[in-house]
């Protein structure tokens, strides 16, 4: 059932995909989806966790963060290849090849979101953007919270646009799937953009400190 689910959610989103539906898809009857579920509502969320928990156990397996105390120990190189291996890690999922289907989710919920966004802000983006802000305020104290979000928004926003504009991306391209080390590549030049604009932002903010 879960399967059947995750198919039709990440296809249709949770507004399009019907209970019956993915009764059906997965030769269940429908009196056995409300058995086990209880409602449309509590699949799509044992869907969502379900993968929630599959990504957060890859980064805890490839990119492990450390407690807050660590942190605030480690050196900038560290900081820095904590930062580029998480991020080297999310472009894995979301970028592939293949790309996680969780990805495709994600970009239902965005496009149509459903009661279940506060749930996904609260159980998967805000424990995220948590840990990214963790790293960057390490490499840059001098920016303020507001900042730091921005600057991790922007991150994931790059990432997201290969996610998303996938198709047309290969065409432009020239190919059907990206090369070989095309996710190492990307992680490499996401990560160098965006810690140069943070470098900026950083330089501008101590010359105003300095100024005054």
């Amino acid at each position: 059932m879960l399967s059947a689910a995750t198919e039709l959610f990440a296809a249709t989103g949770f507004h399009g995909a019907k209970v019956r539906d993915i009764a059906r898809a997965a030769n269940a009857n429908l009196a056995a989806a409300n058995y086990h579920f209880g409602s449309k509502e509590e699949l799509y969320l044992e869907v969502l966790r379900t993968h929630f928990t599959q990504v957060r156990a890859r980064l805890a397996a490839q990119a492990p963060m450390p407690d807050k105390a660590t942190i605030a120990r480690m050196s900038r190189k560290q900081l820095e290849a904590l930062a580029r291996k998480r991020l080297e890690t999310m472009i894995d999922i979301l970028v592939g090849p293949p790309p996680a289907i969780y990805g495709r989710l994600m970009l239902r919920e965005m496009c149509d979101p459903s009661a279940a966004l506060p749930n996904i802000v609260d159980e998967f983006i805000r424990p995220n953007m948590d840990e990214m802000r963790l790293v960057f305020q390490g490499l840059y104290p001098s920016l303020s919270p507001a900042e730091i979000d921005r600057c991790s928004f922007s991150m994931v926003g790059q990432v997201m646009f290969y996610h998303v504009m996938r198709p047309a991306v290969l065409r432009f391209l020239g190919r059907e799937e990206f090369p070989r080390g095309f996710t190492r590549q990307l992680a490499e030049h996401v990560f160098e953009f965006s810690l140069g604009g943070m470098e900026r932002l950083a330089s501008r903010r101590r010359r105003v400190r300095r100024a005054g």
